[in-house]
Formats: C-alpha cells, structure tokens, sequence
C-alpha cells in the first residue's frame, strides 16, 4: 500500500512539473552535507537506500572539547582565564562496543599546536588498532596557555597545570567516555617539554599512571645548565615561559618570573638552583618517586642521537643509567637524528609498548 501511494505521489509531481517547467538542473543543497569545520560533530553516512529513519549517523572519533580549569584560571598571574582544549581520539570500534577502554595522554612540546599530533597520527592509530581486538584512547592535552609554554606544572605565575590534568582532565575524561578508570590502565607521554611533563608526572603520580613514554624529553644532567641556557639565548619565548614555570615571582610584573644571568652571584645561584630544578635534578626526582612505594609498570624514552640540543641526548642517557643504578631497566630507543619523534612513533614505539603495559581489565 505504502508503494502504491508513493507511486502515485511521484506521478503527481512529475505532472506538475511538466506544467509548470521546473528546471531539472536546479541543485538544492543537501542538509546531510557537513563542512570539512564540522569534523568534530557527529557526521551523515552516504545516501543509502534504506529509510532515513534507519540510516545511521557515524559520530566523530576525534573529539575537540573544551573546559575551563579553576586550577589555571585561580592561580596564574597573566589573565589565563583557563578555558583549555581537550583532544580525543576514539578506537575504531568505539560505538560499536560497549567495552572499556585504556586510555594514555599525550603532551605537545614547547610552542606546538595542541592538538596536531593527534590529527596527524589519527590514520597511524586506526591502523594499529584495525587487526586486534584490544585499542585504547588517545588524549591530547594543550600545555600552552597563555604563556605558550607551561611545561605542565603547578606555579603561581602560569598557572596550576598539574592540578589541572590530575584534578579536572582526568576525571572529566573519565566520567564523558568508557574508560578503565584505573591508574593499570592509564598511561602518559609526550615530546620535548611534554616529555619531560610526562616523565615529571608519572614519577610523582605512580598511583595515576601505569606506564610513561618520553621522547626527546627535557631531561639534564645537573652540569648542563649552562649549554641549556646558551641554546636558548635567542628564544625569549621559551626562556619566559620556563622562567614563569620554575621561577615564578610576581614581584616581576614585566614576566612574572626570573631568568639567571649566571654571573655567580648569590642572588643568581639561587635563580639558577630554581631553573636546574626544572629540567634537572633527576637524582632527587627518582628517589621522591622511589620513597612513594608504588612502582610504575613501564618507563620508555627515546632520543635522538644527534639531537641539536645536546643536552638533551646526554641527559636522556644519563637518566637511563641513573634508573639502572636503581635497579629499573627502562625500554630505551636512541636513534640516529635530531630532536623529535622516533620514526614510525605510534606502529613501532608507543602502540606497542602501552599495549604491553597497560591493563585491558
């Protein structure tokens, strides 16, 4: 009955437009079309032919959300009102199933975009992940703010941005989407200045987090202050932020923080002792992390043997022996180029390793 009444309704319209001499070429826009800006919102599947009502829609599993941080917009000195982004990637058989997934954070390096690794490695991660059963989430977290640079921790000048993932980021992700919401299924890891936040966090969060994977991360041996501060003398950005990071002070209204000149003095050792405890002091790090009592399933890093920061690759080495000499034999990759990824990162570096060791129960 239902097709003799649309077959009459289509010779009815036809005869109509043969009276009135509708043009046939007139295109009428498609409701169903989304803009390559709309990515982020559930998106139409291709015309099929069934009834609408039956045609189902193909959410988006790479997720832009924001939220606004009292950690960041309480406790910082240069008017970050703390509405950060949030960067999802969701396993290719999220809305198909309703299981629980891992899930591991990614941070950016100094200055980057927040939220490019996980756009330019969403078909790498769909890969890995399309001939297994097990996938975990994937989170990127913006670390800029208003500083372009906040190296993922707690200051009064930049804000409480280790606050913010423990507190807000976490719990947010965790309540939003089906996760294991259990530090054995949780892990962390980032490039350069989001190396050594990961790194940075995972050693004072070992009841947070499973497993760390630092690349290329800012990681010195408690020497190297001088080279570090001589590659940066021509970023003022990067020293800014760093200063505001490690060496908030307020009373310095032009940055809110101090930035050594290393002339030996004592107003200056003590600026420098701050800004060595940043990237630095990794002895002292590993033993509050080792006096917590809860170990940490894996530690990986990987670094670039000809990194143009030379620092970088002698501080990644240095902290290798030094979690030796602790009796923790980390999974290391040093490979011969600069300061970045490891080729091939999600297939043969970080899949792998948090597939191994993190928990899927």
């Amino acid at each position: 009955m239902k097709r003799r009444l649309l077959a009459m309704l289509v010779v009815t319209i036809l005869g109509m437009s043969l009276i009135t001499g509708c043009d046939s070429n007139t295109n009428t826009p498609d409701p169903t079309q989304t803009t390559a800006a709309q990515t982020t919102q559930p998106t139409t599947t291709p015309e099929s032919t069934e009834p609408a009502e039956t045609t189902a829609a193909k959410p988006a599993r790479l997720i832009t959300e924001e939220i606004t941080s009292v950690n960041i917009a309480d406790h910082n000195l240069v008017g970050d009102p703390g509405a950060e982004e949030i960067y999802i990637y969701l396993p290719p058989d999220y809305y198909d199933s309703q299981e629980s997934y891992p899930v591991v954070y990614y941070f950016h390096g100094h200055g980057e975009t927040p939220g490019s690794f996980l756009r330019g490695s969403k078909s790498d991660l769909d890969n890995f992940f399309s001939e297994g059963e097990q996938a975990f989430i994937m989170v990127e977290v913006s670390g800029n703010g208003y500083t372009n640079g906040s190296f993922y921790v707690d200051s009064p000048s930049s804000g409480n941005w280790e606050s913010c993932l423990i507190e807000e980021i976490i719990p947010y992700v965790d309540g939003e989407y089906r996760t294991l919401a259990q530090a054995e299924s949780r892990g962390i890891c980032g490039f350069s200045m989001g190396g050594f936040g990961a790194m940075n966090l995972a050693l004072r969060h070992p009841d947070v987090f499973a497993a760390v994977y630092s690349m290329s991360p800012g990681i010195m041996k408690d020497d190297a202050l001088p080279e570090a501060i001589r590659g940066w003398a021509t970023d003022k950005t990067f020293l800014e932020s760093y200063a505001r990071a490690f060496a908030p002070n307020p009373e310095n209204t032009e940055i809110f923080g101090d930035i050594p000149v290393m002339d030996n003095t004592d107003a200056d050792n003590l600026i420098a002792a701050k800004w060595l405890d940043g990237f630095g002091n990794w002895s002292q790090k590993l033993d509050a992390y080792l006096s917590l009592g809860t170990p940490l399933q894996a530690i990986g890093i990987s670094y670039g043997t000809e990194d143009g920061y030379p620092w970088i690759s002698t501080g990644s080495a240095y902290f290798v022996d030094l979690l030796r000499e602790n009796g923790i034999e980390p999974t290391v990759f040093a490979f011969d180029g600069g300061h970045s990824m490891p080729p091939s990162a999600i297939a043969d570096h970080l899949g792998p390793f948090f597939m191994e060791n993190l928990a899927w129960e």
